[in-house]
């Protein structure tokens, strides 16, 4: 959701020489360059998941004021104002987390764990 679905998969090459002409930064350093892109790339999958969390909140939320159950709207039940405060305090921390990861990187100061981090509140829905 948010997202279209990218196409991945291996690569596997044997004997292969590539001209030095055509070597892109260091040698044997390509790994290391992806886990760099990985740090940073990071951020960016973190931004928009906070976005789409942001957006199913602001739903739901509209929603719980709307629909009435027993003659009064949703939002008024513990069991549903709970849910949607959880859902509040996890997408405050994802971002906040972002921000600092995003933070970080201005500075010029990656931190893999930062990066890490703010993806990871991501893993589990709000």
């Amino acid at each position: 959701m948010g997202i279209k679905p990218v196409i991945t998969g291996s690569i596997s090459l044997s004997d292969v020489r590539v001209p030095e002409d055509n070597i892109i930064g260091e040698l044997n350093k390509g790994f290391y360059y992806s886990l760099e892109y990985y740090d940073k790339s990071r951020i960016s999958i973190a931004a928009q998941a906070v976005g789409i969390a942001q957006g199913a909140f602001e739903r739901a939320l509209s929603y719980a004021k709307e629909r009435k159950q027993f003659g009064r709207p949703i939002i008024q039940f513990q069991g549903i104002s709970f849910k949607l405060a959880d859902m509040a305090t996890k997408i405050e921390a994802a971002r906040l987390l972002t921000y600092k990861a995003a933070w970080l990187y201005d500075q010029g100061k990656v931190d893999p764990m930062a990066t890490s981090m703010a993806k990871r509140t991501q893993a589990e829905p709000p």
